[in-house]
């Protein structure tokens, strides 16, 4: 079963705000992140090796080619007239050892990693955007915190410095909440500032210009919270987690590029067909024409060779590359086994601290923020009755304002421990 709590973690699972925003405006982080992987140049790049990759698949299952050799040969240069060879030869290498199979696992590997980096990429950009998401939303929620505050005081001044212009109250009544007005005002204007800054963080997350309207929310609502075990999450990890694919993958690639090797250790056999047709012109030494001069004799070959063609070489002639490629399947299985270690206790880290904010959250909603707001009521009642100095009422205000800028402290941390639950898990949490 789903159980809702307040917090600003509604804001991740797409709530809309449509009160007051441009029909273009972007209201929700997930219409965020989705724009994002969409017009994200380092996501393009990212896809771009995974086109490379799809290349070099594509090469991989190429078979050697074969070469096709003409000659032409005659002793007339050299002043030997009559002596004339002509040749053409067919040259077939065949790979041994199976290495074009072994050459194109490998090569499908490389997809496989190139795609799953590809997801990882994503899912920590996407969580990026929601941490820097959260942050913006809870500086704007403290903004208008401080705001109600502040129109308060000024209000109580305005009400106040008549009362003192009347001889109604003391001038130290007026004093004390002309500081108190300076006070939050500068408050203010310090939050305004983060404010600011965490929504230029956020554009800078996403990659959205400053000219792209962005609406964040006006308030919190209630979210979700996943009906899943500490176990399922564990578990759902190891099975989905795209750095564990990455792991996996580049351990299987190792494997692969090991066999590669070793196969490119063992020779090439190269089979020829060749055919020669030559001429001869010599002079008869016993023989003459009838003029007298020698009697000139052809000769004409037709020849037909087969062969094949074998280098040789030794093993130990590619032992370098075959340790080399033993050390990387070793390394790649170490990192492996150490992801599927660490997964887990990040994924038992988010949840501790996911259900510390989740309680802190209830604490805050059920006996510590509408205490606060009743406290400072009353004694505003106490203070009007002549009861209470202007000082109490101050330190109450204050008082009540820094529990809820906690509240807002305690949603966004609640916010984000469940984006950093989903970051662990692999995924969304529905």
């Amino acid at each position: 079963m789903l159980r809702s709590y307040p917090s600003l973690l509604a804001l991740l699972f797409g709530a809309s705000w449509a009160l007051g925003q441009t029909p273009d405006a972007i209201t929700s982080v997930d219409q965020l992140i989705q724009q994002s992987l969409a017009q994200n140049r380092e996501i393009q790049a990212v896809q771009q090796r995974l086109a490379e990759a799809r290349g070099r698949l594509r090469q991989a299952g190429n078979r050697p080619v074969p070469t096709l050799e003409l000659n032409a040969g005659s002793g007339r240069p050299l002043g030997t007239t009559g002596e004339e060879e002509y040749s053409i030869g067919y040259f077939q290498p065949i790979e041994t050892g199976g290495k074009r199979p072994k050459r194109l696992l490998v090569a499908e590997k490389e997809v496989e990693l190139a795609d799953a980096e590809l997801a990882e990429r994503k899912r920590q950009l996407s969580y990026e955007i929601k941490a820097r998401y959260i942050d913006a939303v809870a500086s704007l929620h403290k903004v208008e915190a401080i705001d109600r505050i502040v129109a308060v005081n000024r209000e109580a001044y305005r009400l106040v410095d008549a009362r003192v212009q009347r001889d109604d109250a003391a001038p130290l009544d007026r004093q004390l909440l002309l500081v108190e007005v300076n006070r939050t005002e500068a408050q203010r204007s310090m939050v305004a500032g983060q404010a600011q800054s965490a929504e230029v963080e956020l554009r800078r997350a996403a990659a959205l210009p400053s000219s792209e309207p962005l609406k964040l929310p006006t308030a919190p609502v209630a979210p979700s919270a996943p009906g899943v075990t500490l176990e399922e999450l564990r578990r759902r990890a190891l099975e989905v987690r795209p750095d564990l694919r990455v792991a996996r993958t580049l351990s299987a690639q190792s494997t692969a590029e090991l066999d590669l090797v070793q196969a490119q250790g063992r020779p090439d056999v190269t089979v020829s067909a060749q055919y020669a047709r030559r001429y001869s012109q010599f002079e008869d030494p016993i023989r003459v024409t009838g003029r007298g001069s020698p009697l000139l004799l052809q000769d004409r070959d037709n020849v037909l060779t087969l062969g094949v063609s074998i280098p040789l070489q030794t093993r130990k002639r590619n032992q370098g590359n075959v340790e080399a490629a033993a050390a990387r399947q070793s390394a790649a299985q170490l990192r492996g086994r150490h992801l599927e270690v660490t997964a887990g206790l990040e994924v038992e880290a988010a949840w501790a601290r996911y259900e510390a904010a989740r309680k802190t959250v209830a604490i805050f909603q059920r006996g510590v923020v509408d205490e606060s707001n009743r406290n400072l009521a009353i004694i505003r009642q106490a203070y009007e009755l002549g009861q209470l100095r202007l000082l109490d009422v101050l330190n109450e205000q204050r008082r009540q304002l820094e529990t809820q800028l906690s509240a807002i402290d305690a949603e966004a941390e609640l916010a984000r421990s469940a984006a950093e639950l989903e970051r662990a898990a692999g995924g969304e949490l529905k």
